[in-house]
């Protein structure tokens, strides 16, 4: 049992880490893309959606790590 803790904790660093929203921002990005391309929408526009959701994302993930700490 120790050794299954051990390896969730060393993938829970390993993916999220420090920075959750950069784990959680491109999932939810791929599923939205998911639900426009099952709704109809062209693949080229899905495709904008998804680097722009992936640019937002990192944008946050940006501006939170440059903000000053109190």
């Amino acid at each position: 049992m120790r050794v299954l803790r051990a390896f969730g904790r060393f993938w829970y660093d390993f993916l999220i880490g420090e920075r959750p929203e950069l784990f959680v921002g491109p999932l939810v990005t791929l599923a939205l893309v998911w639900l426009l391309v099952r709704a109809g929408w062209p693949d080229a526009l899905a495709g904008l959606v998804l680097v722009g959701g992936v640019m937002v994302v990192a944008g946050i993930a940006l501006a939170r790590s440059l903000r000053p700490r109190r």
